[in-house]
Protein backbone atom coordinates (compact mmCIF):
# COMPACT_ATOMS: atom_id res chain seq x y z
CA UNK A 1 0.00 0.00 0.00
CA UNK A 2 2.39 2.37 0.59
CA UNK A 3 4.66 1.81 -2.73
CA UNK A 4 1.23 2.34 -4.54
CA UNK A 5 0.49 5.54 -2.13
CA UNK A 6 4.52 6.72 -3.59
CA UNK A 7 3.91 6.24 -6.88
CA UNK A 8 0.86 7.86 -6.98
CA UNK A 9 2.09 10.87 -5.45
CA UNK A 10 5.32 10.81 -7.51
CA UNK A 11 2.52 10.84 -10.61
CA UNK A 12 0.40 13.62 -9.31
CA UNK A 13 4.00 15.83 -8.35
CA UNK A 14 5.16 14.97 -11.56
CA UNK A 15 1.92 16.21 -13.31
CA UNK A 16 1.81 19.60 -11.14
CA UNK A 17 5.00 20.36 -12.13
CA UNK A 18 4.56 20.05 -15.55
CA UNK A 19 1.30 22.12 -15.92
CA UNK A 20 2.46 25.83 -16.04
CA UNK A 21 4.71 24.56 -18.60
CA UNK A 22 1.43 22.77 -20.99
CA UNK A 23 -0.38 25.83 -20.42
CA UNK A 24 2.52 28.07 -21.88
CA UNK A 25 2.90 25.83 -24.82
CA UNK A 26 -1.46 26.22 -25.32
CA UNK A 27 -3.23 29.23 -26.05
CA UNK A 28 -6.81 29.94 -26.82
CA UNK A 29 -9.40 32.30 -27.28
CA UNK A 30 -12.57 32.06 -27.20
CA UNK A 31 -15.37 34.50 -27.97
CA UNK A 32 -19.38 34.36 -28.06
CA UNK A 33 -21.37 36.82 -29.40
CA UNK A 34 -24.97 37.38 -28.69
CA UNK A 35 -26.18 40.50 -27.93
CA UNK A 36 -25.97 42.08 -31.27
CA UNK A 37 -27.39 45.72 -31.51
CA UNK A 38 -28.95 45.52 -34.85
CA UNK A 39 -30.30 42.26 -35.65
CA UNK A 40 -32.05 39.91 -32.86
CA UNK A 41 -30.28 38.70 -29.56
CA UNK A 42 -28.81 34.89 -29.74
CA UNK A 43 -28.95 33.47 -26.11
CA UNK A 44 -26.33 30.53 -26.49
CA UNK A 45 -22.95 31.74 -27.82
CA UNK A 46 -22.30 33.70 -24.64
CA UNK A 47 -22.78 30.32 -22.60
CA UNK A 48 -21.18 27.94 -25.24
CA UNK A 49 -18.16 30.35 -25.18
CA UNK A 50 -17.80 30.09 -21.61
CA UNK A 51 -18.10 26.24 -21.36
CA UNK A 52 -15.55 25.71 -23.91
CA UNK A 53 -13.46 28.14 -22.34
CA UNK A 54 -13.58 26.06 -18.85
CA UNK A 55 -13.04 22.97 -20.81
CA UNK A 56 -10.08 24.45 -22.59
CA UNK A 57 -8.42 25.42 -19.42
CA UNK A 58 -8.99 21.86 -17.58
CA UNK A 59 -6.90 20.91 -21.09
CA UNK A 60 -4.34 23.25 -19.83
CA UNK A 61 -5.08 25.77 -22.20
CA UNK A 62 -4.17 29.40 -21.62
CA UNK A 63 -7.54 30.92 -22.46
CA UNK A 64 -8.52 34.53 -23.25
CA UNK A 65 -12.04 34.88 -23.40
CA UNK A 66 -14.39 37.90 -24.88
CA UNK A 67 -17.66 38.27 -24.48
CA UNK A 68 -19.98 40.22 -26.91
CA UNK A 69 -17.11 42.21 -28.44
CA UNK A 70 -17.26 44.83 -31.37
CA UNK A 71 -15.06 44.79 -34.10
CA UNK A 72 -12.27 46.99 -32.68
CA UNK A 73 -12.73 44.38 -29.25
CA UNK A 74 -11.97 41.38 -31.72
CA UNK A 75 -9.57 42.62 -33.53
CA UNK A 76 -7.12 43.46 -30.78
CA UNK A 77 -7.63 40.37 -29.00
CA UNK A 78 -7.18 38.82 -32.29
CA UNK A 79 -4.00 40.31 -32.69
CA UNK A 80 -2.68 39.92 -29.22
CA UNK A 81 -3.36 36.08 -29.68
CA UNK A 82 -1.54 36.03 -32.82
CA UNK A 83 1.60 37.07 -30.93
CA UNK A 84 1.17 34.63 -28.12
CA UNK A 85 0.83 32.09 -30.89
CA UNK A 86 4.23 32.23 -31.87
CA UNK A 87 6.35 29.12 -30.85
CA UNK A 88 3.29 27.62 -28.92
CA UNK A 89 2.59 23.95 -29.20
CA UNK A 90 -1.01 24.30 -30.18
CA UNK A 91 -3.49 27.65 -31.20
CA UNK A 92 -7.20 27.30 -30.81
CA UNK A 93 -9.78 30.02 -31.32
CA UNK A 94 -13.20 29.36 -30.74
CA UNK A 95 -16.04 31.82 -32.12
CA UNK A 96 -19.54 31.49 -31.64
CA UNK A 97 -22.19 33.88 -32.87
CA UNK A 98 -23.27 35.21 -36.60
CA UNK A 99 -20.39 34.50 -39.09
CA UNK A 100 -21.33 34.82 -42.89
CA UNK A 101 -19.93 34.70 -46.52
CA UNK A 102 -19.85 37.12 -48.74
CA UNK A 103 -17.86 37.32 -52.34
CA UNK A 104 -16.53 34.05 -51.39
CA UNK A 105 -15.01 35.17 -48.12
CA UNK A 106 -15.70 34.06 -44.60
CA UNK A 107 -16.53 36.56 -42.05
CA UNK A 108 -17.10 36.55 -38.14
CA UNK A 109 -19.50 39.52 -37.14
CA UNK A 110 -18.83 41.86 -34.10
CA UNK A 111 -22.18 42.57 -31.79
CA UNK A 112 -21.77 46.47 -33.36
CA UNK A 113 -22.17 45.83 -36.92
CA UNK A 114 -24.57 46.78 -39.09
CA UNK A 115 -23.69 46.32 -42.64
CA UNK A 116 -25.93 47.95 -44.41
CA UNK A 117 -23.79 46.87 -47.51
CA UNK A 118 -21.72 44.11 -48.26
CA UNK A 119 -19.04 47.35 -49.06
CA UNK A 120 -19.47 47.63 -45.17
CA UNK A 121 -18.08 44.10 -43.89
CA UNK A 122 -14.42 44.36 -44.13
CA UNK A 123 -14.51 47.70 -41.81
CA UNK A 124 -17.28 46.11 -39.72
CA UNK A 125 -16.38 42.58 -39.54
CA UNK A 126 -13.68 40.00 -39.04
CA UNK A 127 -11.74 37.53 -41.62
CA UNK A 128 -11.45 33.96 -40.91
CA UNK A 129 -8.80 34.41 -43.10
CA UNK A 130 -6.66 36.75 -40.70
CA UNK A 131 -8.09 34.26 -38.15
CA UNK A 132 -6.30 31.27 -40.06
CA UNK A 133 -3.18 33.48 -40.54
CA UNK A 134 -2.38 33.68 -36.51
CA UNK A 135 -3.30 30.48 -35.17
CA UNK A 136 -0.93 28.97 -38.20
CA UNK A 137 2.00 30.38 -36.12
CA UNK A 138 1.35 27.47 -33.71
CA UNK A 139 3.78 24.27 -34.42
CA UNK A 140 1.91 21.51 -33.76
CA UNK A 141 -1.85 22.74 -34.20
CA UNK A 142 -3.56 25.98 -35.27
CA UNK A 143 -7.18 25.15 -34.84
CA UNK A 144 -10.35 27.55 -35.52
CA UNK A 145 -13.63 25.91 -34.60
CA UNK A 146 -17.01 27.97 -35.61
CA UNK A 147 -20.26 28.18 -33.90
CA UNK A 148 -20.77 30.48 -36.48
CA UNK A 149 -23.27 28.97 -39.54
CA UNK A 150 -26.44 30.30 -38.42
CA UNK A 151 -29.32 31.45 -40.51
CA UNK A 152 -28.24 34.88 -40.99
CA UNK A 153 -30.31 37.87 -40.62
CA UNK A 154 -27.57 40.65 -41.73
CA UNK A 155 -27.83 38.87 -44.98
CA UNK A 156 -31.63 39.77 -46.19
CA UNK A 157 -30.93 43.89 -45.24
CA UNK A 158 -27.72 44.24 -46.57
CA UNK A 159 -27.49 46.23 -50.27
CA UNK A 160 -25.39 44.43 -52.83
CA UNK A 161 -22.78 47.13 -54.27
CA UNK A 162 -22.07 44.72 -57.00
CA UNK A 163 -24.11 42.26 -58.78
CA UNK A 164 -21.67 39.66 -58.92
CA UNK A 165 -20.68 39.95 -55.07
CA UNK A 166 -23.14 37.52 -53.25
CA UNK A 167 -23.60 36.92 -50.02
CA UNK A 168 -24.57 33.43 -49.35
CA UNK A 169 -26.65 31.01 -46.73
CA UNK A 170 -23.87 30.01 -43.99
CA UNK A 171 -20.14 29.72 -44.64
CA UNK A 172 -17.66 28.86 -47.86
CA UNK A 173 -15.38 26.47 -48.24
CA UNK A 174 -11.51 27.19 -46.95
CA UNK A 175 -7.97 25.98 -47.50
CA UNK A 176 -6.37 26.51 -44.45
CA UNK A 177 -2.35 25.86 -44.21
CA UNK A 178 -0.91 22.53 -43.62
CA UNK A 179 -0.85 22.83 -39.80
CA UNK A 180 -4.52 25.04 -39.31
CA UNK A 181 -7.72 22.73 -39.14
CA UNK A 182 -10.81 24.75 -39.32
CA UNK A 183 -13.93 23.10 -38.16
CA UNK A 184 -17.49 24.62 -38.75
CA UNK A 185 -21.08 23.75 -36.88
CA UNK A 186 -22.01 22.89 -40.22
CA UNK A 187 -20.92 22.14 -43.46
CA UNK A 188 -20.79 24.98 -46.46
CA UNK A 189 -23.31 26.58 -47.77
CA UNK A 190 -25.81 25.49 -44.77
CA UNK A 191 -27.07 26.61 -41.67
CA UNK A 192 -26.92 25.44 -38.22
CA UNK A 193 -29.19 25.39 -35.36
CA UNK A 194 -28.85 27.90 -32.20
CA UNK A 195 -30.33 24.94 -30.36
CA UNK A 196 -32.74 25.16 -26.98
CA UNK A 197 -31.17 24.30 -24.31
CA UNK A 198 -27.97 25.58 -22.60
CA UNK A 199 -25.73 25.30 -25.64
CA UNK A 200 -26.00 24.63 -29.59
CA UNK A 201 -26.18 20.73 -30.82
CA UNK A 202 -22.64 21.32 -32.35
CA UNK A 203 -21.03 22.80 -28.91
CA UNK A 204 -22.79 20.67 -26.73
CA UNK A 205 -21.44 17.95 -28.68
CA UNK A 206 -18.11 19.15 -28.57
CA UNK A 207 -18.12 19.28 -25.25
CA UNK A 208 -18.57 15.78 -24.66
CA UNK A 209 -15.88 14.76 -26.65
CA UNK A 210 -13.40 17.60 -25.80
CA UNK A 211 -11.96 16.23 -23.11
CA UNK A 212 -12.06 12.23 -24.24
CA UNK A 213 -8.96 10.84 -23.27
CA UNK A 214 -6.78 9.35 -26.26
CA UNK A 215 -9.10 10.84 -28.52
CA UNK A 216 -7.16 11.87 -31.60
CA UNK A 217 -8.19 15.29 -33.13
CA UNK A 218 -9.54 14.00 -36.62
CA UNK A 219 -11.88 10.96 -34.69
CA UNK A 220 -12.89 13.74 -32.01
CA UNK A 221 -14.70 15.89 -34.69
CA UNK A 222 -15.68 12.69 -36.30
CA UNK A 223 -17.61 12.17 -33.07
CA UNK A 224 -19.22 15.42 -33.17
CA UNK A 225 -20.35 15.09 -36.61
CA UNK A 226 -22.15 12.29 -35.71
CA UNK A 227 -23.83 13.08 -32.48
CA UNK A 228 -24.86 16.55 -34.22
CA UNK A 229 -26.52 14.85 -36.92
CA UNK A 230 -28.42 12.64 -34.59
CA UNK A 231 -29.61 15.19 -32.74
CA UNK A 232 -30.72 17.61 -35.79
CA UNK A 233 -32.35 14.34 -37.59
CA UNK A 234 -29.53 14.88 -40.43
CA UNK A 235 -30.18 17.99 -40.85
CA UNK A 236 -27.04 20.10 -39.86
CA UNK A 237 -23.48 18.45 -40.73
CA UNK A 238 -20.30 19.72 -39.62
CA UNK A 239 -17.81 19.82 -41.59
CA UNK A 240 -13.98 19.94 -41.20
CA UNK A 241 -11.38 21.75 -43.36
CA UNK A 242 -7.83 21.34 -43.36
CA UNK A 243 -5.30 18.45 -43.88
CA UNK A 244 -2.93 17.28 -41.12
CA UNK A 245 0.51 15.02 -41.29
CA UNK A 246 0.81 11.69 -39.67
CA UNK A 247 1.42 12.68 -36.36
CA UNK A 248 -1.48 11.96 -34.12
CA UNK A 249 -2.59 15.03 -32.47
CA UNK A 250 -3.96 15.27 -29.31
CA UNK A 251 -6.00 17.92 -26.91
CA UNK A 252 -6.23 15.58 -23.80
CA UNK A 253 -2.96 15.09 -21.90
CA UNK A 254 -0.97 12.35 -21.58
CA UNK A 255 -2.68 9.95 -19.36
CA UNK A 256 -0.22 8.41 -17.15
CA UNK A 257 0.83 11.87 -15.74
CA UNK A 258 -2.91 13.31 -15.04
CA UNK A 259 -3.93 10.42 -12.92
CA UNK A 260 -2.51 7.29 -10.86
CA UNK A 261 -4.74 5.36 -13.39
CA UNK A 262 -5.85 2.41 -11.29
CA UNK A 263 -9.30 3.25 -11.13
CA UNK A 264 -11.49 0.79 -13.89
CA UNK A 265 -12.81 1.35 -16.81
CA UNK A 266 -16.05 -0.68 -16.53
CA UNK A 267 -16.94 -2.21 -19.85
CA UNK A 268 -20.30 -3.98 -19.04
CA UNK A 269 -22.88 -3.60 -16.26
CA UNK A 270 -22.13 -5.88 -13.67
CA UNK A 271 -24.74 -8.51 -12.14
CA UNK A 272 -26.63 -6.32 -9.08
CA UNK A 273 -28.97 -9.27 -8.28
CA UNK A 274 -27.10 -12.58 -6.30
CA UNK A 275 -28.92 -14.79 -8.91
CA UNK A 276 -27.96 -12.36 -11.87
CA UNK A 277 -24.18 -13.05 -10.31
CA UNK A 278 -24.54 -16.62 -9.47
CA UNK A 279 -25.98 -17.07 -13.39
CA UNK A 280 -22.48 -15.27 -14.97
CA UNK A 281 -20.54 -17.33 -12.58
CA UNK A 282 -21.78 -20.81 -13.96
CA UNK A 283 -22.28 -19.46 -17.62
CA UNK A 284 -18.15 -18.68 -17.23
CA UNK A 285 -17.37 -21.90 -15.91
CA UNK A 286 -19.58 -23.92 -18.09
CA UNK A 287 -17.80 -21.71 -21.27
CA UNK A 288 -21.24 -20.15 -22.49
CA UNK A 289 -20.73 -16.94 -21.29
CA UNK A 290 -19.84 -14.00 -23.01
CA UNK A 291 -16.36 -12.94 -22.45
CA UNK A 292 -17.71 -8.90 -22.48
CA UNK A 293 -19.97 -9.86 -19.57
CA UNK A 294 -17.06 -9.76 -17.19
CA UNK A 295 -14.86 -7.51 -18.48
CA UNK A 296 -12.85 -4.89 -16.90
CA UNK A 297 -10.02 -2.47 -18.68
CA UNK A 298 -7.75 -1.53 -16.06
CA UNK A 299 -3.96 -0.06 -17.37
CA UNK A 300 -2.69 0.91 -14.11
CA UNK A 301 0.56 2.67 -13.38
CA UNK A 302 1.84 -0.49 -12.56
CA UNK A 303 1.37 -1.37 -16.02
CA UNK A 304 2.33 1.69 -17.75
CA UNK A 305 5.78 1.42 -15.55
CA UNK A 306 6.17 -2.41 -16.90
CA UNK A 307 5.44 -1.32 -20.62
CA UNK A 308 7.76 1.52 -20.25
CA UNK A 309 10.54 -0.77 -18.62
CA UNK A 310 10.26 -3.24 -21.40
CA UNK A 311 10.35 -0.58 -24.41
CA UNK A 312 13.59 1.07 -22.85
CA UNK A 313 15.21 -2.17 -22.67
CA UNK A 314 14.34 -3.11 -25.88
CA UNK A 315 15.36 0.42 -27.53
CA UNK A 316 11.59 0.68 -28.84
CA UNK A 317 10.17 4.13 -29.73
CA UNK A 318 7.30 4.41 -27.42
CA UNK A 319 4.50 6.17 -29.14
CA UNK A 320 1.70 8.29 -26.84
CA UNK A 321 -1.01 6.46 -26.06
CA UNK A 322 -4.13 5.22 -23.50
CA UNK A 323 -6.14 1.92 -23.05
CA UNK A 324 -9.74 2.60 -24.76
CA UNK A 325 -12.89 1.82 -23.58
CA UNK A 326 -13.55 -1.67 -25.05
CA UNK A 327 -17.61 -1.60 -25.17
CA UNK A 328 -19.91 -4.45 -24.18
CA UNK A 329 -21.22 -5.06 -27.99
CA UNK A 330 -17.60 -6.44 -29.19
CA UNK A 331 -17.82 -9.97 -29.89
CA UNK A 332 -15.09 -12.13 -27.79
CA UNK A 333 -13.16 -12.91 -31.09
CA UNK A 334 -12.18 -9.56 -31.39
CA UNK A 335 -11.55 -8.52 -27.30
CA UNK A 336 -8.89 -11.13 -27.12
CA UNK A 337 -6.30 -8.98 -29.13
CA UNK A 338 -6.79 -6.22 -26.83
CA UNK A 339 -3.75 -5.43 -25.16
CA UNK A 340 0.47 -5.08 -25.27
CA UNK A 341 1.50 -7.91 -26.89
CA UNK A 342 6.14 -8.27 -26.78
CA UNK A 343 9.23 -10.83 -26.88
CA UNK A 344 11.63 -11.08 -24.91
CA UNK A 345 14.36 -11.71 -27.54
CA UNK A 346 13.14 -10.20 -30.77
CA UNK A 347 12.59 -11.86 -34.40
CA UNK A 348 15.24 -14.88 -35.24
CA UNK A 349 15.87 -15.56 -30.91
CA UNK A 350 17.89 -12.03 -31.35
CA UNK A 351 19.10 -11.98 -34.59
CA UNK A 352 16.68 -9.58 -35.60
CA UNK A 353 14.50 -6.43 -34.14
CA UNK A 354 12.57 -6.66 -30.75
CA UNK A 355 9.04 -5.95 -31.93
CA UNK A 356 6.04 -4.87 -30.14
CA UNK A 357 2.19 -4.63 -30.96
CA UNK A 358 -0.27 -2.28 -28.51
CA UNK A 359 -3.78 -3.14 -29.41
CA UNK A 360 -6.16 -0.68 -27.46
CA UNK A 361 -9.33 -1.16 -28.35
CA UNK A 362 -11.61 -2.67 -31.19
CA UNK A 363 -14.89 -2.28 -32.72
CA UNK A 364 -18.35 -4.28 -32.70
CA UNK A 365 -17.57 -4.51 -36.54
CA UNK A 366 -13.82 -5.49 -35.98
CA UNK A 367 -11.39 -2.38 -36.11
CA UNK A 368 -8.73 -2.79 -34.39
CA UNK A 369 -7.11 0.30 -33.17
CA UNK A 370 -3.12 0.86 -32.08
CA UNK A 371 0.34 0.49 -32.66
CA UNK A 372 3.50 -1.30 -34.07
CA UNK A 373 6.39 -0.94 -32.50
CA UNK A 374 10.13 -2.07 -34.14
CA UNK A 375 13.48 -1.58 -32.21
CA UNK A 376 17.21 -0.92 -34.14
CA UNK A 377 18.95 -2.71 -36.41
CA UNK A 378 19.81 -6.31 -35.52
CA UNK A 379 22.31 -8.62 -37.58
CA UNK A 380 20.04 -10.53 -39.94
CA UNK A 381 17.51 -7.14 -40.20
CA UNK A 382 16.23 -6.96 -43.47
CA UNK A 383 16.10 -2.94 -44.04
CA UNK A 384 19.34 -1.94 -41.83
CA UNK A 385 19.30 1.26 -42.58
CA UNK A 386 15.74 1.95 -41.02
CA UNK A 387 15.93 3.38 -37.09
CA UNK A 388 13.69 2.44 -34.26
CA UNK A 389 10.20 3.74 -34.90
CA UNK A 390 6.44 3.10 -34.63
CA UNK A 391 3.64 3.10 -37.03
CA UNK A 392 -0.37 3.33 -35.71
CA UNK A 393 -2.96 1.40 -37.56
CA UNK A 394 -7.15 1.21 -37.40
CA UNK A 395 -7.17 -2.21 -39.13
CA UNK A 396 -9.94 -4.93 -39.76
CA UNK A 397 -9.95 -8.16 -38.51
CA UNK A 398 -11.16 -10.98 -40.70
CA UNK A 399 -11.10 -14.68 -39.89
CA UNK A 400 -8.99 -14.51 -36.57
CA UNK A 401 -6.63 -12.41 -38.58
CA UNK A 402 -5.60 -8.89 -38.21
CA UNK A 403 -3.73 -7.39 -40.86
CA UNK A 404 -2.43 -3.98 -41.78
CA UNK A 405 0.83 -2.67 -43.04
CA UNK A 406 4.04 -0.75 -41.73
CA UNK A 407 5.07 0.98 -45.04
CA UNK A 408 5.35 -1.34 -47.45
CA UNK A 409 5.58 -4.52 -45.28
CA UNK A 410 2.05 -6.30 -44.97
CA UNK A 411 1.87 -7.61 -41.70
CA UNK A 412 -0.19 -9.72 -39.68
CA UNK A 413 -1.19 -11.24 -36.37
CA UNK A 414 -3.66 -14.68 -35.12
CA UNK A 415 -4.41 -15.17 -30.88
CA UNK A 416 -4.46 -18.43 -29.87
CA UNK A 417 -5.45 -18.59 -25.67
CA UNK A 418 -2.58 -16.37 -24.46
CA UNK A 419 0.03 -16.06 -27.46
CA UNK A 420 0.26 -14.21 -30.43
CA UNK A 421 1.64 -15.16 -33.81
CA UNK A 422 3.29 -12.36 -35.46
CA UNK A 423 4.30 -12.24 -39.26
CA UNK A 424 5.65 -9.90 -41.76
CA UNK A 425 6.57 -10.14 -45.35
CA UNK A 426 9.31 -9.18 -46.77
CA UNK A 427 8.35 -7.34 -49.84
CA UNK A 428 12.21 -7.47 -52.13
CA UNK A 429 13.78 -10.32 -50.26
CA UNK A 430 17.40 -10.12 -51.07
CA UNK A 431 19.50 -13.11 -51.05
CA UNK A 432 20.00 -15.12 -48.12
CA UNK A 433 16.96 -13.72 -46.54
CA UNK A 434 13.46 -15.11 -45.74
CA UNK A 435 10.60 -14.13 -47.39
CA UNK A 436 8.47 -14.46 -44.24
CA UNK A 437 9.42 -13.73 -40.67
CA UNK A 438 7.49 -15.16 -37.59
CA UNK A 439 7.38 -14.32 -34.31
CA UNK A 440 5.32 -15.31 -31.20
CA UNK A 441 4.22 -12.65 -28.94
CA UNK A 442 3.21 -12.91 -25.10
CA UNK A 443 0.89 -10.06 -23.83
CA UNK A 444 3.00 -8.02 -21.06
CA UNK A 445 -0.75 -6.57 -20.49
CA UNK A 446 -3.90 -7.83 -21.61
CA UNK A 447 -7.81 -7.27 -21.03
CA UNK A 448 -9.06 -9.45 -18.17
CA UNK A 449 -12.27 -11.16 -16.71
CA UNK A 450 -13.16 -9.92 -13.31
CA UNK A 451 -13.28 -13.50 -11.98
CA UNK A 452 -10.28 -14.79 -13.44
CA UNK A 453 -8.80 -15.60 -16.62
CA UNK A 454 -9.11 -15.10 -20.11
CA UNK A 455 -10.86 -17.99 -21.09
CA UNK A 456 -9.23 -20.60 -22.91
CA UNK A 457 -6.00 -18.92 -21.29
CA UNK A 458 -3.35 -21.59 -19.36
CA UNK A 459 -2.02 -20.11 -16.13
CA UNK A 460 1.65 -20.89 -16.41
CA UNK A 461 1.38 -18.56 -19.70
CA UNK A 462 -0.12 -15.77 -17.59
CA UNK A 463 2.11 -15.80 -14.99
CA UNK A 464 4.55 -15.32 -17.36
CA UNK A 465 3.19 -11.81 -18.88
CA UNK A 466 3.61 -10.34 -15.21
CA UNK A 467 7.17 -11.05 -14.55
CA UNK A 468 8.86 -7.95 -16.26
CA UNK A 469 10.67 -5.64 -13.87
CA UNK A 470 9.49 -2.16 -13.00
CA UNK A 471 11.30 1.11 -13.35
CA UNK A 472 10.64 4.69 -14.10
CA UNK A 473 7.70 4.43 -16.43
CA UNK A 474 8.93 6.72 -19.79
CA UNK A 475 5.39 8.94 -20.41
CA UNK A 476 2.56 7.40 -21.87
CA UNK A 477 -0.73 9.24 -23.12
CA UNK A 478 -3.39 8.72 -25.60
CA UNK A 479 -4.45 6.18 -28.50
CA UNK A 480 -4.49 6.38 -32.54
CA UNK A 481 -4.99 4.72 -35.84
CA UNK A 482 -3.41 4.45 -39.04
CA UNK A 483 -4.35 4.03 -42.73
CA UNK A 484 -5.49 0.76 -44.03
CA UNK A 485 -4.38 -1.08 -47.30
CA UNK A 486 -5.49 -0.11 -50.48
CA UNK A 487 -6.23 -1.94 -54.02
CA UNK A 488 -5.96 -0.77 -57.48
CA UNK A 489 -6.71 3.07 -56.21
CA UNK A 490 -10.10 1.48 -54.69
CA UNK A 491 -10.47 1.61 -50.94
CA UNK A 492 -10.45 -1.81 -49.70
CA UNK A 493 -11.93 -1.75 -46.04
CA UNK A 494 -15.41 -2.84 -45.02
CA UNK A 495 -16.41 -0.42 -42.42
CA UNK A 496 -16.57 3.84 -42.75
CA UNK A 497 -13.42 3.94 -40.15
CA UNK A 498 -11.53 1.63 -42.05
CA UNK A 499 -12.04 3.05 -45.24
CA UNK A 500 -11.33 6.90 -43.65
CA UNK A 501 -7.83 5.52 -42.85
CA UNK A 502 -7.29 3.74 -46.07
CA UNK A 503 -8.01 7.52 -47.80
CA UNK A 504 -5.69 9.30 -45.83
CA UNK A 505 -2.93 7.44 -48.50
CA UNK A 506 -4.95 8.61 -51.25
CA UNK A 507 -6.27 12.49 -50.90
CA UNK A 508 -5.56 15.29 -49.11
CA UNK A 509 -7.76 17.04 -46.84
CA UNK A 510 -10.71 16.49 -44.48
CA UNK A 511 -13.43 17.23 -46.50
CA UNK A 512 -11.84 15.33 -49.46
CA UNK A 513 -11.26 11.97 -47.41
CA UNK A 514 -14.53 12.37 -45.70
CA UNK A 515 -15.84 11.99 -49.71
CA UNK A 516 -13.77 9.12 -50.43
CA UNK A 517 -14.62 7.29 -47.34
CA UNK A 518 -18.21 7.88 -48.22
CA UNK A 519 -18.05 6.90 -51.75
CA UNK A 520 -15.83 3.63 -51.68
CA UNK A 521 -12.62 4.79 -52.87
CA UNK A 522 -12.14 7.31 -55.61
Amino acid sequence: MRTVRAATFVVTSIWLLIQPALAENRIALVIGNGSYEKVPELPNPPRDAADIARALERLNFKVTQTKNATAHEMRKAIVDFGRAAEGAEMAVVFYAGHGMEVGGENWLIPVNAELRSDADIESEAVSLRSISLQVSKARQLGLVILDACRNNPFAAKMKRSLSTRAVARGLAPTEPSDNVLIAYAARDGTTASDGEGRNSPFTAALLRNIETPGLEISFLFRNVRDEVMAATKREQQPFVYGSLSKEAIYLKPMATLQAPMVAPTTVAKLATKPEEAKEKANSRENGTGSLSSGLRNVFSTEDAQRVAATGADQKLKMPPFAMGQTKSDVPDRYLQFVGIWSNKDGFGKGTGRHVMLIVTEVTSDGIALGYYLWGPPKKLSWQKETPAGYVDFASKINNGKLEFKSGDVPMDAKVSGSTMTFHSLNPSPQQGQSKTATIKLSPLWRLSSQNGPVPKQKSPERRSTISEPTIKPKTLGPKVALESDTRQGKVAAQSMEDRYRACRKLVKGFAQREACARNGGI
